[in-house]
């Protein structure tokens, strides 16, 4: 009987021999002595006894049996070798008495490789055991700048929180998006009962998402995939969910879940290059039916200049189409409190397409997706990888590689402060254009960038300090607030403001052509034509979704110069980030032919060497800079450019 199930454990190990060969792998376990060959570890700790979660038993610790084994941990020798006697030895214990006795295993970057007990481990897999028990010692690498050692390094601080192995990210900034879901800090350890429910959704996750083929997607882990999840329904709301409700939702989201798995998941659409086949990928045509259109605001006009610009490109729509379009409009919705009775409630008023207009409305348009996907939902932000949602955003570090030309042209003196919310895609992509259209004109100034949205943070008075009077503030200020310390502006002798230059939005354009490619039925296979990859439209100068304002304030001779720039951006014969570009620490690229393309700006994680100044951690953001910087901050790439 014994030998009937070495035969058949036998089969599931030359099956993964064969494929992982084919696919170029290893085709034996992993040896942990040789991957350490080049590692320095820096401390070992003795973890006790565990259960072991199985799926991450990833090889043995010495290369003496690993050709015992297929990389399932499955067996690879003859029927009648010795090793074949002992394994059915070993399987009838299991199959009588069960196994108990803990192997004996090391823990190295959240993975687990066996010093005794390989034969054990074998068995258990091949029976399909979730855990096997062992005394673990952790070996802790150095730290370095990789990814995965950094996400390492993050999973030992959680740990400190939530002693548990079972749950593992591939992004370092996963565990603060999971500590936001469960609504705690970085020093809060969870309670007994927190702890069990955290284990209880995850085993019930686990299970659904391995019945959908989850485990075959093998750039993420199954906390990825959670993580995703959760980003739609939420935790609070999913702890209770039995594994039906939880199989059911993650059906509705699949698409999701691959996209996360591929190498480059964002399409970014800009404005020059589309034709209405590209458009079309959003909707399918109306004809001449009313269309529906709802806006979904976090302020008001009268409270906020972001707004009101939105609301000035709803008002455009009105215009262009009169009573060919219906729109509603929802004022001062709590991104968290509001969404989504807010999205629901257009809805089921019949909206066919609701555009949210601020970042923080991600993820409850991602739930209202998931529940109405006959709905488009399209949402103010740049660079998600969200399929059943699309994003769109304006090119506006163009406008403010013109701001800085202005700002090198006219300061007195060499140094110009710069004045940010957040370091999220656009806003690091922003600074970085700024600081290169300064050294355009002005090759020996320097950038003070000041981060309003750090903890204890006063911007201004750093810019007196250090008599900086050239600044570059925000660039839209509450219209109540007679404050002028908005867009581009100067610091007269006497402390007075002359401001000189803004940017300005046009969502307008943006939402005339969206709407356009709805009614006029150009639209695609988004599978086929994006490659299942996420659209996010990315426009710029030259479609006049953005430009920028002058002042009476700014000189004649500047004024032409800023002319001949922008008309050099809308053509695309001048492109900020071409040429040589150093950043702090490195150098990014050194030909002078040589362009960042669209997604490398969006992966931006590094500063011109003419800034001063640095990008904040995580920890020093305000709870809202943390908020914004987990739904917009830069996804990091792999060593290839592609991202994980």
């Amino acid at each position: 009987m014994n030998m009937d199930e070495y035969l058949e454990a036998r089969k599931l190990g030359e099956r993964s021999y064969r494929e992982t060969l084919g696919k170029g792998g290893y085709p034996y376990l992993p040896a942990l002595q040789e991957l350490l060959s080049h590692v320095t570890i820096v401390s070992e700790l003795n973890l006790g006894t565990m259960e072991i979660p199985a799926d991450l038993i990833a090889g043995t610790y010495t290369a003496g049996r690993r050709s015992a084994f297929a990389p399932n941990f499955m067996p690879l020798l003859s029927r009648y070798s010795e090793f074949a006697g002992k394994w059915q030895r070993v399987c009838e214990y299991h199959l009588t008495k069960g196994i108990h006795d803990p192997i004996q295993a090391y823990e190295y970057m959240n993975r687990f490789y066996v010093m005794e007990g390989n034969k054990r481990v074998s068995v258990l897999k091949y029976y399909n055991a979730a855990s096997v028990p062992g005394n673990v010692i952790r070996l802790i690498p150095e730290r370095s700048d990789s990814k995965a050692n950094r996400a390492y390094y993050e999973y030992l601080d959680f740990y400190r929180q939530y002693p548990e192995n079972y749950m593992y990210f591939t992004e370092p900034s996963s565990y603060d998006a999971l500590r936001s879901y469960l609504g705690i800090g970085r020093n809060t350890v969870l309670t007994e009962q927190e702890g069990q429910d955290l284990k209880s959704l995850f085993v019930r996750f686990d299970q659904a998402y391995t019945a959908l083929g989850g485990k075959k997607l093998d750039r993420i882990t199954t906390g990825d995939a959670m993580l995703t999840y959760l980003s739609y329904y939420g935790y609070q709301e999913s702890i209770s969910s039995p594994p039906s409700e939880i199989r059911e939702k993650l059906e509705k989201i699949w698409t999701e879940i691959e996209l996360k798995n591929l190498h480059d998941s964002v399409e970014l659409v800009m404005a020059e290059d589309t034709k209405k086949s590209m458009l079309g990928r959003l909707f399918s045509g109306t004809g001449n039916r009313q269309l529906k259109v709802s806006f979904i605001y976090a302020k008001n006009p009268k409270t906020s200049s972001w707004v009101y610009a939105h609301e000035l490109g709803r008002q455009h729509l009105i215009e262009a189409y009169g009573d060919e379009i219906v729109s509603t409009v929802y004022q001062d919705v709590d991104p968290a409190a509001d969404i989504d009775d807010a999205l629901c409630d257009a809805v089921e008023g019949g909206a066919d397409v609701v555009f949210a207009t601020s970042p923080r409305f991600l993820n409850g348009s991602l739930r209202a997706a998931a529940k109405y996907p006959d709905t488009r939902f399209l949402v103010c932000a740049l660079n998600s990888a969200h399929r059943l949602i699309r994003t769109y955003y304006a090119r506006s570090y163009e406008a403010k590689f013109v701001l800085g030309v202005i700002a090198g042209s006219l300061v007195k003196g060499n140094e110009i402060g710069y004045l940010s919310d957040y370091p999220t895609v656009a806003g690091i992509a922003n600074l970085n254009a700024f600081a290169l259209g300064v050294r355009m004109v002005r090759p020996d100034a320097r950038v003070h960038v000041q981060w309003f949205g750090v903890k204890g943070a006063d911007p201004m008075a750093y810019f007196k300090e250090n008599q900086i009077r050239m600044i570059s503030a925000r660039d839209l200020t509450n219209l109540s607030d007679p404050d002028r310390e908005f867009g581009l502006y100067m610091v007269n002798e006497d402390g007075s403001r002359a401001n000189l230059a803004m940017t300005v939005w046009n969502w307008g354009v943006l939402y005339q052509k969206l709407i356009e490619s709805i009614r006029d039925g150009s639209f695609g296979d988004v599978e086929k034509n994006s490659g299942n990859r996420a659209l996010n439209y990315w426009w710029g100068m030259s479609s006049d979704t953005i430009d920028v304002f002058l002042s009476q304030n700014v000189p004649g001779e500047t004024v032409r110069l800023v002319e001949f720039i922008k008309n050099a951006l809308r053509d695309r014969t001048l492109r900020p980030f071409q040429g040589l570009i150093r950043a702090q620490d490195r150098v990014i690229q050194s030909g002078e032919s040589d362009e960042l393309q669209p997604q490398d700006i969006t992966h931006m994680d590094w500063l011109l060497e003419n800034i001063v100044g640095r990008l904040p951690e995580m920890d020093e953001l305000t709870p809202e800079g943390r908020d914004y910087v987990m739904l917009q901050g830069v996804t990091e790439q792999d060593e290839d450019g592609e991202e994980e």
